[in-house]
């Protein structure tokens, strides 16, 4: 890769088309002339608007063609390694592989030694993202702070969890920032509110929601009542309406992280969920 299109190294990155899209964007600033048919030559794809669709989402990649990408944008053996283990990543269908993938993605960080600030958004977000009882530990000694005690951080954690879960996950919410720990050895949080913001990995995200899905379909066995509320509707609406019901979704959730926001006497955490999506209709 040329050295000045460089500025963001490929190991930053959880999705590999948007390395490639960024690739683009920054060897079009050095050199206005080079096109997506000049991108296609550079790599060795006879379909000029291969590389187009690939970074639209349109066109996925063989192991042949993440080769050709490799050796036309002169990554390095590491980088290689990498981008591989990305594509693999981004392509798979499960949680269990993705994980698979991004732990050969952590290893490759590993064998180069990559600063911990270079790749903490990136590869800690999927991580954070990757169980439910993280953001509740997080939410946790929010409420409550914590010394040290991991037995009974590990007991208000609903359902439980294991105190080596609950010390997994108070290291790794200290890894990223998001909580620190001061002289006396108390923790508490860095900032009130987090938001995934505009680096937020869609893979990592997916699994989030998977887990709280399921936490929510398994609370009406487990949780009674009067702790929890499940409702839903069935809705007719056209592709307008979807968009005018997705924007108030979209208020109603901040007003809820407002209000949560000013209780000052919260003793529980709540996980919400709100969802939309289609079960019917013209193909």
């Amino acid at each position: 890769m040329d050295k000045k299109v460089s500025e963001r190294k490929i190991f930053e990155f959880l999705d590999y088309r948007e390395y490639l899209r960024y690739y683009y964007q920054k060897k079009k600033e050095v050199l206005p002339t080079f096109s997506l048919r000049s991108f296609s030559d550079r790599i060795g794809f006879k379909a000029k608007d291969f590389i187009s669709r690939v970074m639209q989402g349109e066109k996925n990649l063989s192991a042949e063609s993440v080769s050709k990408i490799a050796r036309g944008l002169r990554l390095g053996k590491r980088e290689s390694e990498f981008f591989e283990a990305l594509v693999s990543f981004n392509q798979s269908d499960t949680m269990e592989e993705r994980n698979r993938w991004f732990e050969k993605m952590q290893t490759v960080l590993k064998i180069v030694r990559f600063t911990q600030d270079q790749h903490l958004l990136a590869n800690y977000q999927y991580q954070i993202y990757s169980h439910w009882r993280h953001l509740v530990v997080r939410s946790l000694i929010g409420m409550f702070g914590f010394s040290g005690d991991y037995e009974t951080l590990a007991s208000q954690v609903h359902p439980k969890v294991t105190p080596e879960e609950a010390k997994e996950s108070v290291h790794l919410l200290e890894a990223c920032g998001l909580i620190t720990k001061d002289k006396s050895g108390k923790y508490s949080l860095t900032q009130n509110a987090i938001t995934t913001g505009d680096h937020a990995s869609r893979i990592a995200l997916r699994g989030f929601h998977q887990h709280c899905l399921k936490l929510g379909a398994d609370s009406i066995d487990r949780d009674p009542p009067q702790e929890r509320n499940i409702s839903g509707l069935t809705l007719g609406i056209s592709q307008e309406g979807y968009k005018r019901i997705v924007e108030r979704m979209n208020d109603f959730r901040k007003e809820i992280a407002q209000i949560a926001d000013e209780d000052e006497g919260a003793d529980k955490v709540y996980q919400m969920q709100l969802l939309l999506f289609p079960v019917g209709g013209k193909k």
